[in-house]
């Protein structure tokens, strides 16, 4: 016979409960320690004392953890935690009502999920523990995604099933949970009203009106809005029931067929073209300078895109390995020299084949530099052209390697035609030195620089009719007059009239003021599901390389639901790729994204960089922004060394200058004077 088991409850109000029913009281981190180990599993001391602990060393962190098991085998009579001498894992007798509802929910039963309570370990006080903290909220998050999912499966089958009045009673619970839920009004909406009361249907239309114009400044949804008005009219609704779906895009809104408003520009690079000169491609974000410097290159034959992102200005080589991956990419029957190998691996770890000595001096670095050389110059054999695209994020290694191959060109000619470079750059946010070797460029007569100016009120009817759509009348002037001409502005706002069953009535009232679009990019962004926001919310913080993996790591979610949220995010044009679509939409979610969840993001990306073999300057920067000043200061020491082994001694002293000023953050001022004294501080040049 089985014995009876302890109940451990984690949502709503968290507790534990003897098998006889009695309550039995426990402080907040034996709470915290049963719920870890229930949700996570089998798990470290180690571990567990830091995250208990995390202002003490580890021996008394550890001992600390002994003398809490104790306490609480004291206060229970028994053990609820299976202890050897690494791992502590919870007893099979322990029920938990959260790991209850998820195994129901690996097999289809819903009805757990559906009845857990919003509020992991509820009130409990952990912001004093600042890693445990940002556990539980993602926990919290993913429980919350699985409960939206949950509902909108249920409420469909009970809708399909023609019970209106159980549909109704679910989504009235819905709707007491996520108020500002779209899905969960416009299911209640719908059951109240085919169970046969209208006036109801239209409350709780009002209701989520009046919260989403209180809350968010926003409208419903075009689909709510015209639900309620069926409603209101007494018509049939159609059958059967379905969450409202995405009003599908026109692909000319992706990238309109033509260019427009562009032919004074590309006369421009035309004659610079024949005149041998390097092309500069600059303006306001938005306005289209990408896809004007590949189409003109993709005119003159087989073109290739070198990215710079957000973020590679603050690790040493971000943009070259980036580029040197485009390469072999575009090559992929290029054989390496062992030299080649070598040196490039210490940009591609996974080329690396045996140990690589560090580089020795500037001896070193200059072959290191050869080597990169060489490698594009064999990629790049066939290329007629190359964009470089947005070099204001460049970093300073990548831009000394990429003048060495500028020298070695003009000083060591291949006997093989190079390919001719397009560089492109928002207006007025060029490095200093990077603009300084521009301009000396232009004074010499060996390069052109073209500034894109934004759309005329013609220009814009012209793209409006480029796109294939009924749109009402005088709306170019109401898109001129909002987004400046900017084409991307333009083209946002009109994916928002489409998406809002608005474009062939106009702009609404209510948008941000003429000539900015944050408001347009806000409003797209609220309707994504919370499995998709929070898979772009992870992405912009991991700024620069992300992949899937990684936002799914970061997100401590299954690699399928990151992969449906992706899937969900490229639908609506907010990812291509493992991109974002554009750096305004990038910047969009992460000025979005809340403080404590971008200092929760950070954390999270800390960790999951520094275990996947991260640059330590990027651990770095992740720790700082996510308020932990002594992990950065660990990781910007490490950077710092990395840096001296590059042979990059500015950036090795900027780093120690961060280390200090993180170890004086964190209060350690002992770290932060060794550090400020050590014998190599102040001898970079």
């Amino acid at each position: 016979m089985s014995r009876p088991p302890w109940h451990l409850n984690l949502s709503g109000h968290p507790g534990l409960r003897r098998p006889d029913g009695q309550d039995v009281r426990v402080d907040r981190k034996s709470l915290a320690l049963l719920a870890y180990l229930a949700l996570e599993g089998p798990t470290s001391r180690s571990r567990l004392a830091g995250l208990l602990w995390p202002d003490t060393v580890e021996a008394t962190a550890r001992n600390n953890l002994v003398i809490k098991l104790r306490r609480l085998r004291a206060r229970v009579g028994e053990d609820l935690v299976k202890a050897d001498e690494a791992t502590l894992t919870l007893h099979e007798h322990v029920a938990v009502d959260v790991v209850h509802a998820l195994r129901e929910r690996q097999h289809g039963r819903l009805a757990g999920t559906l009845n857990l309570p919003r509020g992991l370990l509820g009130d409990a006080p952990l912001d004093d523990l600042p890693d445990l903290f940002d556990w539980l909220l993602t926990w919290r998050e993913r429980l919350d995604t699985y409960r939206w999912e949950a509902f909108n499966h249920e409420l469909k089958r009970l809708e399909d099933a023609g019970k209106y009045e159980d549909a109704a009673a679910l989504a009235a619970r819905w709707v007491d949970l996520d108020p500002l839920s779209e899905d969960a009004a416009r299911h209640s909406m719908r059951a109240q009203y085919l169970a046969g009361h209208p006036t109801g249907a239209l409350r709780a239309y009002t209701r989520l009106r009046d919260i989403l114009q209180r809350e968010l400044g926003l409208e419903p949804h075009a689909a709510t809005r015209a639900l309620a008005e069926d409603i209101a009219r007494g018509e049939p609704l159609p059958t059967p029931a379905t969450p409202a779906a995405r009003p599908e895009l026109p692909l000319g809104v992706f990238r309109p067929p033509s260019l427009i408003g562009r032919d004074a520009a590309w006369r421009q690079m035309e004659a610079a073209w024949q005149a041998g000169q390097l092309i500069y491609l600059t303006g306001a974000p938005g306005t289209g300078k990408t896809r004007l410097a590949l189409d003109f290159a993709r005119s003159k034959g087989t073109t290739l895109r070198l990215e710079h992102r957000p973020g590679d200005d603050t690790v040493p080589y971000s943009s070259s390995a980036r580029w040197t991956r485009t390469m072999l990419r575009h090559a992929p029957h290029l054989t390496l020299t062992p030299f080649q190998r070598r040196e490039v691996s210490r940009l591609l770890p996974e080329l690396r084949e045996g140990d690589v000595p560090p580089l020795d001096g500037e001896a070193g670095k200059l072959a290191f530099y050869e080597a990169l050389s060489q490698v594009a110059e064999l990629a790049l054999a066939d290329v007629t052209a190359v964009v470089s695209d947005d070099i204001q994020y460049d970093d300073d290694a990548s831009q000394d390697s990429g003048r060495y191959h500028a020298t070695r060109a003009v000083t060591q000619p291949s006997s093989a035609p190079q390919p001719r470079v397009l560089l492109t750059f928002r207006q007025g946010e060029l490095p200093t030195q990077t603009q300084a070797v521009m301009r000396g460029l232009i004074e010499g007569g060996l390069a052109v620089l073209i500034e894109l100016e934004p759309l005329s009120v013609r220009d814009v009817r012209a793209l409006l009719d480029n796109l294939g759509l009924t749109f009402a009348s005088g709306l170019e002037q109401d898109l001129y007059r909002y987004a400046g001409g900017n084409p991307l502005f333009v083209l946002e706002t009109v994916k928002f009239l489409v998406e809002e069953g608005l474009i062939d009535r106009g702009l609404p009232e209510r948008l941000a003021p003429p000539g900015r679009t944050g408001s347009v990019l806000e409003r797209r962004l609220a309707r994504l599901s919370p499995a998709a926001l929070n898979a772009a919310r992870a992405a912009s913080v991991l700024r620069s390389d992300f992949t899937l993996e990684l936002v799914t790591a970061v997100l401590s979610a299954p690699l399928l639901e990151t992969a449906g949220a992706w899937e969900e995010l490229e639908a609506a044009q907010i990812m291509t790729g493992e991109a974002f679509t554009h750096d305004l939409l990038y910047e969009a979610v992460w000025q979005g994204t809340p403080e404590t969840v971008r200092r929760l993001l950070h954390r999270s990306a800390a960790r999951v960089l520094a275990e996947t073999g991260g640059h330590p300057q990027r651990v770095a920067q992740h720790w700082r922004d996510g308020a932990q000043p002594r992990e950065a200061a660990v990781w910007f020491e490490r950077a710092a060394r990395a840096a001296e082994a590059a042979y990059r001694p500015q950036e090795a002293e900027a780093c120690y200058q961060r280390a200090v000023e993180a170890y004086e953050a964190a209060g350690d001022v002992e770290a932060a004077r060794t550090l400020r004294t050590r014998p190599s501080a102040g001898s970079a040049s």
